[in-house]
């Protein structure tokens, strides 16, 4: 696949079971119940967003994204909550134009700032956020877990 065919927009309901298969790859199979209905609140909701890539009329990527106040920053900020692109298709530049295109529409919500979370042992998503100028914070997350 060339570089930068990909085309990006944003997802609608119905395209829930487009991206299924890449977020039950990205999330190792473990979807719950309440996951379509999360993926919809992103789409429907204003704090959200989902993007997709899709070459050929295939879904290749998918970036779930939202924006809040935060305390730290003194204004808004944007979250990449989850980006995933097809394995076939990876170092092409789908997940750069996805995360691109996010970061367009975090500027647009007047968002001061993206972050974005990355598993530790992760070492191909550590690499793709910091060349895309990402720098690591020098926090943890913590979770309390309510279910």
């Amino acid at each position: 696949m060339t570089r930068g065919k990909a085309i990006i927009r944003k997802a609608r309901v119905d395209d829930y079971s487009r991206c299924l298969p890449l977020l039950t790859s990205l999330y190792h199979g473990d979807i719950g119940a309440d996951f379509k209905n999360t993926f919809e609140g992103f789409i429907t909701g204003d704090s959200g967003i989902v993007l997709l890539a899709q070459f050929q009329g295939q879904v290749v990527g998918v970036l779930i994204g939202s924006w809040q106040m935060d305390i730290d920053w003194e204004a808004k900020t944007a979250r990449i909550d989850a980006i995933i692109v097809d394995k076939k298709k990876r170092r092409a530049g789908i997940g750069k134009q996805l995360a691109h295109s996010f970061i367009t529409q975090a500027e647009g919500q007047k968002c001061k700032a993206v972050k974005s979370r990355v598993n530790r042992k992760n070492e191909g998503a550590q690499k793709f956020h910091k060349n895309l100028g990402f720098l690591r914070a020098d926090t943890y997350e913590y979770v309390l877990d309510f279910s």
